[in-house]
């Protein structure tokens, strides 16, 4: 298994790889609750966000063999988590088309409740935060996510970051990491659990 960093040629496979990792996610399916519509407009929509904002921000890896990317991790690193305004308009119309203005409007106000909520236990302290980790299905189970967080994760010099779901839990306890606060997403919306991996070091 091959990790490496992503760059802006990466962003089609990437998003392809997420969003049929997260088809079922709970979260995404809150976002958007209409499953057919979601998988005709979200694969453009993640990658437009890959190449715009994630990739702006550094950090992102992609894992595979014989240059097929099977996995992808959105880290953040410390002290990266704003981006431009400018750069985030860059992703706008895409979103916008493939979404149509109206649901764009739903989705968006979505997300912003969504941020709102986590934002709030954040941690403070620098981190890498992991935004997003998902393997294409056909590879789940064959430890491409778990070469992502060792890639990231060995030696890392501060804290690490993330919210998952009440059946990942146990994963990322594996890799080191305890649940430090529970997060309720708002309408009706899953519960997330915020946790914090200590740096290497500590």
């Amino acid at each position: 298994m091959q990790v490496r960093d992503a760059v802006r040629a990466d962003a089609a496979a990437m998003g392809g790889v997420l969003v049929r990792a997260f088809d079922a996610d709970p979260v995404m399916n809150w976002m958007f609750d209409d499953a057919e519509r979601r998988r005709r407009i979200y694969p453009r929509m993640m990658t437009a966000l890959i190449r715009h904002t994630y990739l702006y921000k550094g950090g992102c890896q992609v894992a595979g063999r014989d240059g097929e990317v099977l996995g992808v991790a959105l880290w953040v690193p410390p002290g990266r988590v704003k981006v431009p305004l400018w750069r985030q308009l860059l992703a706008a119309p895409t979103m916008i088309t493939r979404a149509g203005p109206a649901r764009f409007v739903r989705i968006s106000r979505r997300g912003a409740r969504l941020e709102s909520v986590i934002k709030a236990v954040h941690p403070r302290e620098p981190h890498w935060y992991l935004s997003v980790l998902g393997t294409e299905p056909s590879a789940q189970g064959t430890g491409v996510g778990g070469a992502l967080l060792r890639s990231r994760l060995s030696g890392c010099e501060v804290p690490a970051y993330l919210e998952c779901i009440d059946a990942h839990v146990p994963i990322y306890e594996r890799f080191g990491f305890k649940v430090i606060s529970d997060i309720q997403v708002p309408d009706g919306g899953p519960m997330l659990h915020g946790m914090l991996r200590a740096a290497a070091n500590s």
